[in-house]
């Protein structure tokens, strides 16, 4: 009960006691009067809660979403590996990374008859590798002989700087391949010899695949997921490390190498 309205009830009780019946009369009015000119004091209205702000989700940051998707490629190749290269065997791509992947088809053109080195492209300045594991989808088409492949551990200068080509042609409809050195365009000496395969597709438009591996002075070779060898590099000569590209060469007429699915696996 309000105090000011237990006040007056006393007040009243004096009155009543000293003036009697038109006092307390006076005194109940003045009670009644006092009680509803006062606000209620019933059960307090519940304190309103802020409603929630509605706060927009944020949306991804570039560099988020270039960090994923380099994730998910790095994962995907490495489900590659798993079938190329196998989980049981000596190589330790396990402890490597995702150096390249390639994004749009690359294609060489070519009209021959080519110079030694054919034509060259590079896949990237700052790709210097060593040791890796390098693996593309490679469709050829070409009237005459025809050569597709790969340069790697190559000096700057791609078309006549030192460097390492693997490669694989069309000798007569015979299917061969090759790791070979080669300097200022020319070529210089043989880590494997002509190595010939019936696992290559020798028809034209037809594609092949190949995982190549280097591991200091040593390659191994898979084509069409069949396993082709282990060769070693013994001159004193080999470079250790280099740039990337891929390579054709066209014997006569016109030529097309067009290289797919690529991907450089740095086991540095």
């Amino acid at each position: 009960m309000d105090k000011s309205i237990t006040f007056l009830i006393v007040i009243a009780i004096v009155v009543s006691g000293c003036g009697g019946q038109s006092a307390l009369d006076q005194a109940g009015t003045m009670v009644a009067q006092t009680v509803a000119a006062a606000p209620p004091t019933g059960t307090s209205l519940p304190t309103s809660t802020p409603l929630p702000i509605n706060t927009p989700t944020q949306k991804p940051t570039p560099t988020a979403n270039i960090a994923l998707t380099a994730t998910v490629e790095a994962f995907q190749v490495l489900s590659e590996l798993d079938v190329h290269v196998g989980s049981n065997s000596s190589v330790p791509y396990g402890e490597g990374h995702l150096a390249w992947k390639q994004n749009e088809p690359i294609t060489i053109n070519m009209t021959g008859p080519q110079k030694d080195a054919g034509v060259v492209q590079g896949i990237g300045e700052d790709l210097n590798a060593a040791d890796f594991i390098f693996k593309s989808d490679v469709t050829w088409n070409a009237s005459g002989m025809l050569i597709c492949g790969v340069i790697f551990r190559a000096e700057t200068n791609l078309e006549k700087g030192e460097q390492y080509q693997f490669y694989f042609y069309r000798l007569s409809g015979l299917p061969a391949y090759l790791i070979d050195f080669y300097e200022f365009g020319r070529h210089k000496y043989t880590i494997t010899n002509t190595k010939f395969s019936d696992s290559l597709n020798v028809e034209n438009n037809g594609s092949n695949q190949f995982v190549l591996v280097a591991q200091d002075n040593e390659f191994n070779i898979i084509i069409n997921g069949k396993y082709q060898g282990h060769f070693v590099d013994e001159s004193q000569q080999r470079r250790s490390e280099g740039l990337l590209g891929f390579l054709g060469w066209q014997e006569s007429g016109q030529g097309s190498c067009i290289f797919k699915n690529s991907w450089v696996w740095s086991l540095d």
